[in-house]
């Protein structure tokens, strides 16, 4: 499927989408459909934008497995990626004087290196070591899985500011018990018990008559003041300050690392930096 997204992105890139004539674009329609099922095999492609999905997906150049594979490899790390980085740039700089000593020009070349060179060294390297902590998400090629495991575990950051869908506790709400499904009942019923006229950390579900909840669907900030409970706030809290840490520690194993004080260890037996 993805090598085949490749093929529509050439076509694409050679001739835009709108002026595809009728067989072109249904044939790309059902790719679209197709690249769905294989990306997302639990969802039945109802709830799908094809529309958005199909913009999206053009919207990149055509990848090349063995290129997006060795860009990839590169900036796992920030030593990787500070050491890609300076390559990167140094040998920007060296066809920028070419471009300099007379060499012609290809294309704009020249627009395109001075804009790369202007945005300061740090903030590049920051955004290179995020682009790599965020691979599973951005890696056409990293298997589904992988990526579905990336997002379980990260949801609470990835998803914090967008705003989503959420139940509010509602007396007149539309939305019963019965509307939701199983596993949501679960959690709510875990939650608030019908009918003992509250919740948890002060939130009251209110009850119907039959002294079940009700709610109403509002679009709330995922991860603001507005989202969750006392408890899962503090949570997020202590999800940041523990992430503070782990990057401090990182980046003092890393400067010991470069100073030699700090070894290395490969196949159960260590080096010592040079």
């Amino acid at each position: 499927v993805l090598d085949e997204l490749q093929v529509w992105r050439e076509r694409h890139a050679t001739s835009p989408h709108e002026s595809w004539d009728r067989d072109e674009r249904e044939q790309f329609d059902q790719f679209v459909e197709r690249y769905v099922a294989a990306v997302s095999p639990e969802s039945d492609g109802s709830s799908v934008d094809k529309e958005a999905t199909r913009a999206a997906l053009l919207s990149e150049r055509p990848n090349d497995v063995a290129r997006t594979k060795e860009f990839w490899d590169k900036i796992q790390t920030e030593t990787e990626a500070e050491s890609f980085l300076q390559d990167y740039r140094s040998r920007a700089e060296a066809r920028l004087s070419e471009l300099d000593g007379g060499a012609p020009d290809d294309e704009g070349l020249r627009d395109e290196l001075e804009a790369v060179l202007s945005v300061p060294y740090d903030r590049q390297l920051a955004k290179l070591t995020a682009t790599g902590a965020l691979r599973p998400i951005l890696d056409e090629y990293v298997p589904s899985d992988e990526r579905r495991d990336f997002l379980a575990r990260h949801s609470a950051v990835l998803l914090e500011g967008l705003e989503l869908e959420h139940l509010v506790p509602d007396p007149d709400g539309p939305v019963g018990v019965d509307d939701l499904g199983p596993e949501l009942r679960e959690v709510l019923a875990a939650e608030w018990t019908p009918g003992d006229g509250g919740g948890g950390d002060g939130a009251s579900p209110s009850s119907s008559s039959a002294g079940e909840p009700r709610f109403r669907i509002e679009m709330i900030a995922y991860g603001s003041d507005l989202y969750g409970t006392d408890r899962a706030a503090a949570a997020r809290r202590m999800y940041r300050l523990w992430n503070e840490h782990r990057s401090s520690r990182a980046r003092f194993e890393e400067s010991f690392f470069r100073k030699g004080y700090l070894g290395l260890e490969e196949d159960g037996k260590k080096r010592t930096a040079v």
